[in-house]
């Protein structure tokens, strides 16, 4: 495909460069991994295929070859073509056909996965761009795509990776038909897409600095909305509202998780995404579950946040769940072609 327009921002993803912040680098990475893994889901392909992330469309390219792609994420118009095209569904893209992406009524980003891997360079396991760091992107220099840019396929065949989840628990029987057989058939299954709010409910695990706030400074923080500041990016989102208050303590730089709530000096909250830095000083009240975290990656600024309080067995059930439903989604989408 050629790029004709980026947005303000449009480029490789995929699920980041793990295990490699030791060494200093960001682990980067799709901010709404949920959207990056369906959109690959829908196309059959591994989980791990890059691909395209658009923030906050103004995005159009044109098809070089016939294909198919999957458009994921935020409720945003695709056009193919001036011809809308739905959501979380396999489209058909034509030679030449231009396709166009609006800028979404709600959420930020959309994804688009491909029948084809694309083709990239991989930094450190990923083909993520990382600005701040410049590194990864077409070019190693950190950037997303500009006009002009021909992105290319791998060539051969890329099916879904496997999983462990059985494709025959979405098979039903049904009556026997006139010959007296028994067949199956495939159960409707939810797209596990991510939740789209004006109000974005998110729960945390308070971490072990909580002893540092105060309880009043913990009712503060759990008893209001926040609001995202225009200080929002894939390095973290900088939130806006009643300050929970000081705190004095100074501490040792350390290790920030994804999704680590730093409190500023001011008594505001900085969430910590994909792009953060990989040491940081500011107390930490907690950190949000994993299976939060995409709904992060669709807030823009004025999008409202609530903090939740969550327990870490709950977390951790809420993720293994979250992994079967698309699991399951997947293979359900391999066994349609059965």
């Amino acid at each position: 495909m050629k790029i004709m327009a980026t947005g303000l921002s449009s480029r490789f993803t995929d699920l980041g460069r793990v295990g490699h912040k030791h060494k200093g680098f960001t682990q980067s990475g799709a901010l709404d991994t949920n959207s990056h893994m369906l959109a690959n889901a829908i196309m059959q392909v591994s989980i791990t295929n890059p691909t395209i992330e658009v923030l906050l469309g103004g995005f159009e390219a044109v098809a070089t070859q016939d294909t198919e792609i999957a458009v994921t994420g935020a409720q945003a118009s695709v056009l193919i073509d001036d011809v809308r095209q739905p959501l979380n569904r396999k489209i058909v893209w034509k030679k030449d056909g231009t396709l166009r992406i609006i800028e979404p009524a709600l959420g930020a980003r959309n994804y688009i996965a491909c029948n084809k891997r694309f083709k990239t360079r991989l930094f450190l396991d990923s083909c993520c761009a990382v600005t701040r760091e410049k590194t990864g992107g077409m070019n190693f220099d950190g950037k997303g795509f500009q006009v002009a840019d021909v992105l290319e396929y791998e060539t051969g065949i890329h099916s879904a990776v496997s999983t462990n989840a059985s494709i025959n628990v979405r098979l039903s029987p049904i009556a026997p038909d006139s010959k007296g057989i028994a067949h199956k058939t495939l159960t409707t299954m939810a797209v596990p897409a991510t939740t789209l709010a004006k109000v974005y409910v998110v729960r945390i695990v308070l971490g072990y600095q909580q002893a540092l706030f105060e309880h009043k400074m913990k009712a503060r923080f759990f008893n209001q909305r926040f609001t995202v500041s225009n200080e929002a990016s894939n390095m973290g989102i900088r939130l806006s509202g009643g300050s929970i208050g000081e705190i004095a303590v100074k501490l040792y730089s350390e290790g920030i998780a994804n999704g680590a709530i730093q409190i500023t000096p001011d008594g505001l909250p900085i969430i910590m995404l994909a792009e953060r830095q990989t040491i940081g000083g500011y107390p930490k009240i907690g950190s949000i579950i994993t299976i939060d975290l995409p709904k992060l990656g669709q807030c823009r600024p004025g999008s409202i946040i609530q903090f939740e309080e969550c327990d870490v067995l709950t977390a951790r059930q809420e993720w293994l769940l979250g992994q079967i439903r698309m699991n399951n989604f997947a293979q359900n989408q391999l066994s349609r072609n059965d």
